[in-house]
């Protein structure tokens, strides 16, 4: 679980900018781009200060 929460970085600089670059219109794809990169941020920190302090190694 540590592993798959570490490789999520990477997972997200790919796969968040392929998702907003799907917009017809540049300024609401880099407005979803951004919402979608604070929206994983959130996500990340609370995986890292809830679930990674519960798993052992």
């Amino acid at each position: 679980m540590k592993k798959f929460i570490l490789m999520s970085v990477l997972y997200a600089v790919l796969i968040l900018p392929s998702l907003a670059a799907r917009e017809r219109n540049a300024v609401r794809g880099v407005k979803r781009a951004v919402a979608l990169f604070v929206a994983y941020n959130f996500l990340y920190a609370f995986l890292v200060l809830s679930v990674w302090t519960q798993l052992e190694d």
